[in-house]
């Protein structure tokens, strides 16, 4: 009995073990773009749009543009945060759908390279509940972003309530972010939308 106790303990242990491992994976997988180098160029350096550029695709296919390093674009340059320093390549995929928009925003950072000295009171709550809610996000590269549609008011985009956060090849609803980082749904949408905007994203033209 006490054998065939040990054995059942030791599967379950197998389980829990390969279902963290898995969780782990995906929390901490990088995107294709950054992994093959895609934001590079020629010269070594990053490779930088200053608007949207069309991706290649089949003509039934829906018309997608991205941009690489918006961070690094001169209007995004002049109103950096701290959070820039940690960032270490990003990048902007727009999709017109006809009727529908999507956009697919984000970037790889390490906030270990982030001087959290230079925050402000605000931003340094956002990184504490940032940490607390996805310790994943310390001590490795790991990508960020958002996905979904995308409406505009005026010149700024605004996003729907349906976009997912996605950290790794993870992806979580608004509601779920905003509870785990102790804000509203509201607020984190206003601040998901005021980043964009410091990123000069706008829809193409």
């Amino acid at each position: 009995m006490a054998k065939k106790i040990a054995l059942a303990l030791l599967l379950v242990v197998l389980v829990v073990t390969g279902v963290l491992g898995w969780l782990w994976t995906r929390l901490t997988a990088l995107p294709d773009w950054y992994e093959n180098q895609a934001l590079i160029a020629e010269d070594g350096t990053p490779q930088v749009d200053a608007d949207w550029v069309i991706i290649p695709g089949a003509p039934d296919e829906p018309r997608r543009y991205q941009i690489r390093n918006p961070h690094l674009r001169p209007k995004a340059q002049t109103k950096a945060k701290p959070i820039t320093q940690a960032i270490k390549g990003s990048r902007a995929v727009w999709a017109d759908e006809g009727t529908k928009q999507a956009l697919e925003a984000g970037a790889v950072i390490n906030l270990s390279e982030l001087d959290v000295s230079k925050l402000g009171p605000k931003d340094r709550k956002h990184y504490e509940n940032a940490i607390s809610a996805f310790p994943a996000l310390m001590q490795r590269d790991v990508y960020v972003g958002i996905e979904g549609e995308v409406g505009r008011r005026g010149s700024a985009l605004v996003i729907s309530p349906n976009t997912k956060l996605r950290v790794g090849d993870t992806r979580y609803s608004l509601s779920t972010v905003a509870k785990r980082m102790k804000v509203s749904e509201a607020e984190l949408r206003r601040t998901i939308e005021k980043e964009l905007a410091k990123l000069d994203l706008h829809a193409p033209s």
